[in-house]
């Protein structure tokens, strides 16, 4: 699994959006359950995940799939 994959699972995993909707180009917006909750558990997971912190401020730039893969990467 790439680091796209991985990152379309967790958000798909948390959210309960179906990962085939999921892609580079999707953002919080584009979905209803992606919210400000979701969104935490999101960041929270893929900071475990790839052992690299995100501090708040940073947290909330990283609301499309797009951002979240540069800042992961």
């Amino acid at each position: 699994m790439n680091k796209k994959e991985a990152i379309i699972n967790i958000i798909s995993k948390i959210t309960k959006i179906d990962p085939e909707l999921i892609n580079e180009k999707s953002t919080m917006s584009d979905f209803s359950k992606w919210d400000s909750l979701c969104h935490l558990n999101i960041i929270l997971e893929l900071q475990k995940k790839f052992n690299k912190n995100v501090n708040t401020s940073k947290m909330n730039d990283l609301n499309s799939v797009k951002k979240i893969l540069q800042f992961f990467k």
